[in-house]
């Protein structure tokens, strides 16, 4: 399979980029980046580029491996709605192309349509090699795109203003309230 090209990258190099990123070889991050090829494509060149994730799984970590666009430059935002699904656009124009898995094709993919429909229960996953094979033979035909316009900004360019939480002294955004989120209860640890 090192013929094939993923997002502009030879196929080992993107599996050994992956692993190095991501931990492990995923589906997701595979088909994810076919994703982007075909929005990144449709959309063509522009000047500033972000790019919206619709999960907080995979396909995140493809658009942060295959593109300039990370969490924390603010280039890459992430909706946690569970669906598969993105979308590249110019920031400043607002216009883009949004794309995602069509469920009505994967019955001819059926080792991609079981690693994909999960229930939530216990299931053997395929094998990656197998299913990479058929998400590579399918490409472009799983995924479906459209040229879309946003609202509005999704990344907030005016800088954030900042002050010392009266209660444990550390720095937080002030516009979370009095005290910073964890002195208020949100705290996900404890001393």
């Amino acid at each position: 399979m090192s013929q094939a090209i993923v997002c502009g990258v030879d196929y080992e190099d993107f599996l050994i980029r992956m692993e190095e990123f991501h931990g492990a070889r995923s589906p997701g991050m595979l088909i994810g980046s076919m994703m982007l090829d075909v929005a990144l494509k449709k959309l063509g060149p522009v000047p500033f580029l972000n790019v919206v994730c619709e999960t907080i799984v995979c396909l995140p970590d493809a658009v942060q491996l295959l593109t300039p666009c990370t969490i924390g430059n603010g280039f890459l935002q992430v909706l946690d709605w569970g669906k598969f699904a993105l979308t590249t656009y110019d920031r400043k124009a607002l216009s883009g192309v949004r794309a995602w898995i069509n469920h009505d094709r994967l019955a001819n993919y059926t080792l991609v349509q079981e690693w994909f429909q999960r229930t939530g229960g216990p299931r053997e996953k395929p094998p990656f090699e197998q299913l990479a094979k058929e998400i590579l033979t399918a490409r472009s035909q799983l995924i479906s795109h459209v040229p879309v316009r946003l609202y509005r900004e999704l990344k907030n360019s005016k800088p954030i203003p900042t002050g010392l939480c009266p209660q444990c002294g550390e720095s937080y955004r002030i516009d979370l309230g009095a005290i910073c989120p964890a002195c208020q209860g949100d705290s996900y640890y404890q001393y």
